[in-house]
This record gives structure tokens, sequence and C-alpha cells, in this order.
């Protein structure tokens, strides 16, 4: 029976592996699970499960700097939207990993992967993955996003973007002109591509932090950010979120 830990800042993709898993009960016993890095790392350490589902984006860190913190090496299954370079740098290393979205028989195949591991003790620089990660978002394009929406693809300059929102399994990109486009990838996709400018407030929310004009604290530490947009459209962080934001912007 394998002790298996969750990490992942988004509950129904956490409802969704766990889901899953419960094909797998005989096997697998889910012993703890986490929405942050800090709270993933010491609870990680308390229970030393032999495996670990981990997000690579956390809101207070990444994945691989969760794993970098702790004394030992689980088994480790990311959960990422992370795709084509990155992708080969987890096949070089044997980690596997899921894209979201991922389907039944994704995560079958995963799950085979752990039977024949079995205990068999991981030696990857997770450092050195962490950086073939940021030199892919430090590649993206320099100026603009490209948005595909059906049957076309616009490109939307950076400067131009006000903030991205999450709608099921669509993102709307909002402009500083009030125009907005559904794109068919996920925010996880998009968050890669975008420069440092761009902030995660919330699972459903990236902002261009120059278009934030004013802050407002509220409760549970969060915060709600009024933005220099027309509408002066107003966003509250997420909980998990709200740190790595005032870090972010330098309060």
């Amino acid at each position: 029976m394998f002790r298996t830990f969750l990490v992942e800042d988004e509950a129904p993709a956490r409802l969704r592996v766990k889901k899953l898993l419960s094909d797998y009960h005989n096997e697998i016993d889910i012993v703890g699970e986490a929405d942050h890095g800090k709270t993933a790392i010491s609870e990680i350490e308390r229970l030393r499960p032999e495996i670990v589902f981990l997000d690579i984006q956390l809101p207070d860190m990444t994945g691989f700097m969760v794993l970098e913190k702790l004394s030992y090496q689980p088994l480790v299954i990311f959960t990422t939207g992370y795709e084509a370079f990155a992708i080969q740098a987890f096949e070089t290393c044997s980690v596997d990993y899921l894209v979201k979205p991922f389907d039944a028989d994704r995560f079958e195949k995963a799950i085979q992967k752990l039977r024949r591991f079995g205990t068999q003790k991981q030696n990857i620089d997770y450092k050195k993955l962490n950086q073939l990660l940021a030199s892919q978002k430090a590649a993206a394009p320099t100026y603009s996003l490209p948005v595909k929406t059906k049957d076309r693809i616009v490109l939307v300059e950076y400067e131009d973007i006000v903030y991205l929102k999450a709608e099921d399994k669509y993102v709307r990109v909002f402009t500083k002109d009030e125009q907005n486009y559904l794109s068919e990838q996920s925010l996880a996709k998009m968050e890669i591509r975008l420069p440092e400018d761009f902030i995660r407030v919330h699972r459903s929310f990236i902002i261009n932090r120059s278009y934030i004009g004013e802050i407002r604290k509220f409760f549970k530490g969060k915060l709600i950010l009024i933005l220099k947009d027309k509408s002066q459209t107003s966003i509250t962080t997420g909980s998990t979120y709200a740190g790595a934001v005032r870090e972010a912007l330098g309060f």
C-alpha cells in the first residue's frame, strides 16, 4: 500500500485526482493534502508519504522548491500545464507527469509507472528542472500573447492586457481598450507564456501589475485589487495567493 499526499491549489483539480485514485484504493492510501507549498513541506515531512502528486505552480512557490526543501525524495507525479520542452525534461529525469486536463487512461499509465518504480529511490536534480522550466518561460514571446479562438489566432500585446479570467475550460483575456477574447487554452498554459509583470492572484485570475491602481485590505488576509481600466475592475485575491501578491508588489 502506497501512502500518498496531494499538493494542488485548485480544489476541483484535487477532487479530480482523489476521484481517480479511488479506483486504486487497494494500492494507494491518501494520507493528506495541501493547497500551497509551505503547508505541503511541513505535512510531507510529518507524514513521510511514499508518493506525492504535485502541482508545479503553487501560490507561494513552485513544486520544485517544495521538493528541494524536503529531507527525502518521495516518488513524484507532477500535475502540470507545461508541455513540449518541459515534458522532455521530465522524461529525461524519469519523473512522470500529468498534463491538465488529463483523463483516466493517462492516469492509469502514471499508476503503472508507479508500480514499476515500487520503492525504488529517485535521484533527481529538481533545481535543474526548475531552471529548465524558468528558461522555457523566459523564451516565451516578448511582445504578445497568441490567443487561439476557434479558427483564428489573435496576437494580443502584453502591455495591452489588463487581466485574464478562467471561465470553465476557457480563459477570457481583457484588454485596456475594453476588448476581450475567449481563448481555448487553460490559465496554467497562458501563465507559462506571460512575462514577470503578470501575477497569479487567484486560481481564476492573473493580473498585469502595471494596471493595479489601488490595494485594499480584506478579511482573512485577502486583498482587493482595483485596476486602472475604464471599468475600474475589482478583483479579490484568493486566500492562498495573498502572501505571494504582497511579495510581488513589495509590501
